[in-house]
Order: structure tokens, then C-alpha cells, then sequence
């Protein structure tokens, strides 16, 4: 890949070795571009600073990043200079904040991309928690999920909810950054996610995906 034609951004649809389809998958598919991706989420980094955080060898990490980068999974950020020589650098894929208005005038194909990056991010968050052993260790984890079956009104009242439950814990955030200001510390962070979606397949398994008897282990 040659550094002079690189652009900041993201690469286009037209120009990306794998569509949306295929790069959501092939991002979290392996332990190197699942780190990369939760590492990209914290700033700009070269594969160098990302080789050194996680352990690996610096060629290695090189050709996933390229191949995130060359998918349309991350975006290229610029350069940095490291001794004499000019270091890419890349970032995550920086996602607006889509309101339902927004949402209506995109175009089909716009929102599969943008659905695809934003369940990247989740997925990969996800993952690397789960392979760092965060889900075991975390006594406050909370993973939940379910599919009801709703009607049109059921499904405007979920999205509501949904809404509802966002705005209540970005007002959680602010208060615990506040807090911590003026108590010093650290703090934790924590992935908060709320999904809510058509299911793609049409089928629900009977009684639900849970049953309290089968849940012991």
C-alpha cells in the first residue's frame, strides 16, 4: 500500500477490498484485529505503538491493520514522526450520532455501512473483553438479551424505552465524571450498549431463548 496516495478518512465504499457484509465478520474474526480495533477506539496509533501494547510482532500486527484499514474497518489519521521516519497512523471510524430524522434521509446503503461500523465497535469491545476475562472478573457485568415478538406500537414503545435508557446513562456519566473530580479517582471504564432491531431471521425458539430451568450450569 503506497503512503503518498493515502487520504485521512475512511476509504470509500468503491475502493474497500471487502464489502460491509464481509468486513463486519472478518474484523472480529481474529485476537489481533479485535485488540487493534478496542485500542483504535482510545486515539491514533501506529502499528508499531499497537504491536508494543499488546505484544506482538510489529510486521504481524502491520498486515492487519492494513487489512482493517484496506476493508473500510478504521480510518487512516495521518502521520508521525517516530526517530526519522514517517509513521502511518490510524483511528476508529469516527460514527455520527444518527437521529431517527437523519436516519430516514440516508440512503439504504448509507445505513448498512454506518450499522455495520457501529456492531463492529460493539462486537469488538465485546470480544476483547471477553478474551481479556473482564466478563468473568467484572462482578457488576450485565449481559442481557432477548427477542420479543412486538407489534407496530410495541416496537415504537422499545424504541422509546431504548432512547430513554441512552439518555439516562449519558446523564449517569456525567455525574460520576463530576464526582470523580473532585474525589480524584480513576474510575473504571465500562461498555454500555442498548440494541434494538429486527431479528434477521424470522424464528423465535418456543417459550423464548430463556428458560429459568436451563439456566444452572
Amino acid at each position: 500500500m503506497n503512503q503518498q496516495v493515502l487520504e485521512v478518512g475512511r476509504r470509500s465504499l468503491k475502493t474497500r477490498t471487502r464489502r460491509p457484509d464481509d468486513a463486519l465478520p472478518h474484523a472480529v474474526n481474529h485476537w489481533i484485529r479485535v485488540e487493534a480495533l478496542a485500542i483504535f477506539h482510545e486515539g491514533e496509533f501506529s502499528a508499531g505503538e499497537v504491536a508494543e501494547m499488546i505484544g506482538e510482532d510489529v510486521r504481524n500486527v502491520r498486515g492487519h491493520i492494513i487489512d482493517l484499514y484496506n476493508s473500510g474497518c478504521i480510518e487512516f489519521a495521518g502521520y508521525k514522526l517516530v526517530g526519522n521516519y514517517r509513521k502511518p497512523v490510524y483511528r476508529a471510524v469516527v460514527l455520527p450520532v444518527i437521529s431517527d430524522d437523519v436516519a430516514r434521509r440516508m440512503s439504504v446503503e448509507e445505513r448498512h455501512d454506518v450499522s455495520g461500523a457501529i456492531a463492529q465497535g460493539i462486537l469488538a469491545e465485546t470480544v476483547s473483553s471477553y478474551r481479556n476475562g473482564k466478563l468473568d472478573e467484572d462482578e457488576n457485568v450485565c449481559l442481557m438479551w432477548d427477542a420479543p415478538n412486538l407489534d407496530l406500537k410495541g416496537r415504537q414503545e422499545m424504541q422509546a424505552h431504548l432512547i430513554a435508557a441512552w439518555k439516562g446513562a449519558q446523564k449517569i456519566h456525567a455525574k460520576a465524571a463530576n464526582r470523580m473530580a473532585k474525589s480524584g479517582e480513576v474510575g473504571t471504564t465500562s461498555v454500555v450498549g442498548l440494541l434494538g432491531f429486527e431479528r434477521g431471521r424470522a424464528g423465535r425458539p418456543d417459550g423464548g431463548y430463556f428458560r429459568a430451568e436451563k439456566n444452572e450450569w
